[in-house]
């Protein structure tokens, strides 16, 4: 008996439970540090430097 109604019901379960950790997870996930973004490599090599964090360098073309 058991056995049946878990079987049933498991798929359920497990969607409403990953459901239920990302309705909690995102928002504190959110709250995080904020990513300042910068224009200069210079400015920005100072400050990775001052603060002992990396930089991340995102490059794009349109063609």
């Amino acid at each position: 008996m058991f056995n049946s109604v878990f079987y049933r019901y498991s798929p359920y379960v497990a969607g409403l439970t990953v459901l239920l950790l990302m309705t909690v997870s995102i928002p504190v996930l959110a709250e995080g540090e904020k990513v300042q973004w910068g224009m200069s490599i210079e400015e920005a090599t100072k400050q990775a430097v001052d603060t002992g964090k990396p930089i991340m360098m995102d490059f794009y073309t349109n063609t």
